[in-house]
């Protein structure tokens, strides 16, 4: 079979670049190079790299995908499955020099699944989701131009993890993995998960017509080359798998028949003892010498793929990077020796051997869409009078993929759009675009019977109604492909109501500041549910909304609206301001209210009450929503560029199609109170700071906070007894202000806010917990209380 630029022969590899030199013998390459890139889940984001430099030596390169690390999850959370395909369509459109590609790694550790909004527990990643998120990102790179033949491969589990176990498959794909007599405790919950099981389960899940390659991880628990070819077990109740390296075996045998075409990359291969001795010890993680256990892997791959099996393409070594807990094989001469020594036998795989590829049979049953509705009955009027709100009876089936998930902050409900005779869309008011929620979660061909709310135009005509299915902050199914019912209906004028005349103030009654009525305790709430919560030092953006109601709606009418019609824990803004100009705050700073769906994380909802479609905000609404802009921008340390508009960042109207009017003069007016002599959020200069030293961690949830950055500062709190915390405008009361770990905890503006209130401020940041950890005691040890303050 031929190779192509970017695959070797040889069977060596290393886990990042830098150590090309090694397996360029005599000015030919041996060996691969696996890279692992960090992309996100933005479906925007076009971001790529360029791995030419590796290729155009004759290397083959192999790049793994994940969407993060750690808590983020190496792959998102279910709803976001297509948001990261598409994100990882745009990486690979835009890279050079690769076309092996790995979706994700170690799905079976729990550190390595999404956290759950709820809580500080993970969303477990069972071999159903991840064959859902690894054929939709497929799809996507074969979809691309210049890219059908590329190899998609099938992330590696963690060997010996009994984390994730799960219950038999819905589509009947795989039994249960679960076994007794688990600890009580999270994780576990009473259950191990057999990681063997797990492994074949993925693969029965995607299925052999899905799949380009399989990707697998291999260790031993110690250096001494004898244990390359161990055969001891494992205890109960893993005692038919492999303790050291030969559960490479226990994977590859759990392959099945069907698939053992498919090339195998062993991604990972170590020693795995860290944690055992100290990094800088003499075998602790790579060795120092030259032992031997580098030979005796390669032979023992080389013995695999010489009996004619399925052929393993590479053994990758983990790591050529420094990292602080020693990892590194960068430096270790003794290691590179036993490198070039295995290299020095020239083993290769065998693109002959192994089965022959089996003729391509079809999927049991076809690949089903994601989102997908199939409308069984409706009794959807054909005649319908201008503003009426009726009932409609409908019977929906569940005809795509995905569950469609009643609760959560991103549920599934049914919705509807209007189309006028023009086959235009037409935009009703937030309030009266009705969204029904679902009476219980709807598995794939399961059916339910809704009553549904539906609101007619405002103005008379023909118009097509469609009704559409909405994963709320994802996608309208109808953007998935999904035709929707759709209907022909009459709408007929009615009687037309007066709007209120509106209320202008005197000139020159304008306030100099607002003080918002704080009715956070008073609106409507659901019973159970509530939102996540923040620091002010998340906060980077302020967005501008308008409800595109009559101007004499209420907050509470508003409130209401969202907690009993949309089902979200209670109004998604955070300041609401009345064309009268009366600021109330309806949700804290801290609360990440769902107003800007997923931009809400990082930005605070301000809400126009009125429809700014034809006409601006009243003067006296916009001079009250200027000066709450500066004082919010003052409070925040934000720039006056980080207010923006609703329809900037999405398609949307909001906050009216009249904004590219009033935002400059808006902007203009916060910009002014700013450098006025006494700006709205001027407060008195600190004579003296009633604190000496802050050492500032993040935090977000009870479950959710730098509990390991604070761990790994023992011996510096110890010695310097700084005062340990974890809120920012405490912090502003200090001297000195140490934040601890990288800007994905207490992010950068907090550094903005905390000099702005005199503080002398520094990062102890490594590029993992771990160094952060080492940088701490190292600090401590030597006595030196700040790294670059004086």
């Amino acid at each position: 079979m031929p190779l192509f630029k970017g695959e070797n022969r040889s069977i060596y590899g290393l886990h990042d670049p830098g150590g090309e030199h090694l397996m360029i013998v005599n000015g030919q390459a041996k060996g691969w190079v696996v890279v692992t890139e960090e992309i996100g889940s933005e479906a925007n984001d076009r971001r790529s790299a360029d791995y030419r430099t590796i290729a155009d030596r004759g290397l083959g390169v192999i790049v793994r995908l994940n969407q993060s690390y750690g808590a983020n999850g190496t792959i998102p959370r279910e709803e976001r499955y297509p948001e990261f395909a598409q994100r990882v369509a745009n990486f690979v459109a835009g890279s050079q020099g690769a076309h092996i590609w790995i979706i994700g790694n170690e799905m079976n550790l729990e550190r390595e699944q999404p956290r759950q909004r709820s809580g500080g527990q993970a969303e477990p990643i069972t071999p159903r989701r991840y064959a859902e998120c690894y054929k939709l990102c497929r799809q996507k790179i074969k979809a691309l131009a210049g890219h059908s033949d590329d190899i998609v491969v099938v992330g590696a589990i963690g060997p010996w993890n009994g984390q994730t176990w799960y219950e038999a498959d819905p589509k009947g794909a795989y039994p249960a993995n679960k076994l007794p007599n688990a600890p009580s405790n999270y994780p576990y919950n009473g259950f191990f998960g057999d990681f063997i099981k797990y492994f074949q389960d993925m693969l029965l899940a995607i299925g052999p017509g899905n799949c380009d390659g399989i990707a697998i991880h291999a260790y031993s628990h110690g250096y001494e080359p004898q244990l390359i070819t161990d055969t001891a077990k494992m205890g109960a109740p893993f005692q038919n798998y492999h303790y050291n390296f030969f559960t490479y075996r226990d994977q590859m045998n759990a392959i099945p028949e069907a698939m053992r075409h498919l090339p195998v990359y062993l991604t990972e291969a170590n020693g795995d003892v860290q944690g055992k001795l100290e990094s800088h010890q003499p075998g602790a993680t790579w060795p120092f010498g030259n032992n031997g256990w580098i030979k005796a892997a390669y032979k023992e791959i080389d013995s695999w793929n010489r009996s004619g099996r399925q052929q393993i393409r590479c053994m990758v070594l983990f790591r050529w990077k420094k990292d602080p807990l020693g990892w590194s094989i960068d430096g270790k001469q003794g290691v590179q020796q036993d490198f070039t020594e295995a290299i020095a036998q020239n083993y290769q795989w065998d693109p002959d051997a192994g089965q022959p590829k089996p003729e391509p049979k079809p999927d049991p049953e076809p690949a089903r869409p994601p989102y997908l509705a199939k409308y069984l009955s409706h009794d959807t009027p054909k005649q319908l009078s201008t503003g009426q709100t009726v009932t409609v009876n409908l019977k929906l089936q569940n005809a795509g993929s995905f569950q469609w998930v009643r609760g959560g902050d991103k549920p599934f409900r049914l919705g509807f759009q209007w189309y006028d005779a023009n086959n235009q869309p037409v935009t009703l008011p937030p309030a009266l675009d009705y969204r029904t929620a679902l009476p219980r979660t709807i598995a794939p061909n399961g059916t339910v019977e809704l009553e549904a709310q539906l609101r007619s135009p405002d103005q008379p005509g023909s118009y097509r109604l469609r009704w559409d299915m909405v994963h709320e902050l994802v996608t309208w199914f109808s953007s998935q492909g999904d035709p929707g019912l759709v209907a022909a209906v009459t709408v007929a004028a009615a009687v037309p109501v007066t709007p209120p005349e509106e209320v202008e103030r005197e000139p020159g009654s304008q306030p100099i500041s607002v003080e918002a009525q704080d009715v956070t305790g008073s609106l409507p709430q659901h019973a159970t549910k509530r939102y996540p919560m923040r620091t002010h030092a998340d906060i980077k953006r302020i967005i501008i909304h308008h409800t595109a109601t009559p101007a004499n709606i209420t907050v509470e009418r508003i409130a209401q609206f969202q907690v009993q019609n949309r089902d979200l824990p209670g109004i998604v803004y955070h300041f609401c301001i009345t064309a009268e100009g009366v600021v109330y705050q309806t949700q804290y700073l801290e609360t990440v209210a769902i107003h800007a769906g997923p931009n809400s994380d990082d930005s605070v909802g301000v809400c126009l009450i009125g429809n700014f479609t034809n006409q601006p905000p009243p003067k006296a609404q916009l001079t009250a929503t200027a000066t709450l802009l500066a004082q919010l921008v003052g409070l925040l340390g934000l720039p006056n560029n980080a207010i923006i508009g609703y329809n900037e960042i999405i398609a949307t109207q909001s906050p009216g199609a009249t904004w590219p009017q009033w935002k400059p003069p808006l902007l203009a007016d916060v910009e002014r109170l700013l450098k006025s002599e006494k700006p709205p959020t001027a407060q008195p200069a600190e004579v003296d700071k009633p604190l000496d030293h802050y050492l500032l961690f993040w935090y977000r949830t009870p479950q959710s906070w730098g509990e390991w950055d604070l761990q790994g500062a023992f011996d510096y709190i110890a010695r310097f007894k700084p005062v340990v915390g974890f809120d920012i405008q405490e912090a502003q009361q200090a001297k000195y202000v140490t934040i601890v770990g990288g800007k994905d905890g207490v992010p950068p503006n907090a550094e903005r806010i905390l000099r702005k209130a005199g503080c002398q401020v520094e990062r102890i940041a490594g590029e993992t917990e771990s160094e952060t950890r080492q940088l701490l005691s190292q600090m401590a040890a030597e006595g030196r209380r700040f790294d670059t303050l004086t």
